[in-house]
């Protein structure tokens, strides 16, 4: 906020399309220390089991941000039988070698789909000596362990669907019915530390600050979404001046 009022000087007032300023402002503040987790979504993920996996499960120690030491690090289980996201399943192919974060390579060797063409299992093969430089694809997972926290993700858009507002709009035709939008998932057993107010990246997802934090089993922690000034792939820019 300081660094926002320090760069608009002198001027009192506030365009709404300055918000993404104040946005990337904020990201460039809390991308060097945050911590960095996993989520997966529920609807669809895909249970992927690794024909060569670990017998029995293995827990290795892994930076929680690679470039930030002081975050400190977590507990990441490695075993046969993983979950990748829908939309992740559906970008890779039989016979492809793909990256999983903070593991290694392995080889997709059959998908598995329903009556209705989705797909539902997919079987796969470690190939941990192969380089990750070489994939296109670095997909985040998760064990397929009781240990996941359960999460309610909520997502905010702009309060109104135009850039500018003119003296003869019916407001009401106006408003974004849709500005906030909540998804479940399941994040890393880590996540069951976090305290109200602190902030994280969820890989390949965001920046997020805990709303409320992990109580009990069949309570999900709830996680709210900060912006980081991109423009949302569904919303629109707004001017105009606001309270």
């Amino acid at each position: 906020l300081k660094e926002f009022i320090l760069g608009r000087g002198g001027s009192r007032n506030v365009n709404l399309m300055e918000w993404d300023k104040l946005w990337t402002l904020n990201k460039r503040i809390i991308d060097p220390v945050c911590p960095r987790h996993v989520a997966v979504a529920d609807l669809g993920r895909v249970l992927v089991t690794l024909t060569n996996g670990p017998a029995t499960p293995e827990v290795v120690s892994v930076p929680r941000h690679k470039k930030h030491p002081p975050a400190g690090v977590k507990a990441t289980t490695r075993m046969s039988r993983i979950w990748l996201e829908a939309v992740d399943a559906a970008t890779v192919v039989e016979g492809e070698e793909v990256t999983l974060m903070d593991w290694g390579n392995c080889v997709i060797r059959t998908i598995h789909r329903n009556a209705a063409t989705t797909i539902v299992g997919i079987d796969a093969e470690l190939h941990l000596e192969g380089s990750v430089k070489s994939t296109k694809l670095k997909l985040t997972w998760l064990p397929d362990t009781d240990e996941l926290v359960p999460l309610r993700l909520a997502d905010f858009d702009y309060l109104i669907t135009k850039k500018k507002v003119e003296e003869d709009d019916n407001f009401a035709d106006i408003v974004n019915k849709h500005s906030k939008v909540e998804s479940l998932a399941h994040g890393d057993a880590n996540m069951r530390t976090f305290q109200k107010g602190d902030v994280l990246q969820l890989e390949r997802k965001g920046y997020f600050i805990v709303d409320q934090v992990f109580m009990r089993e069949g309570t999900p922690m709830v996680l709210l979404n900060i912006p980081d000034g991109r423009a949302k792939s569904w919303g629109v820019s707004v001017s105009g001046q606001g309270k």
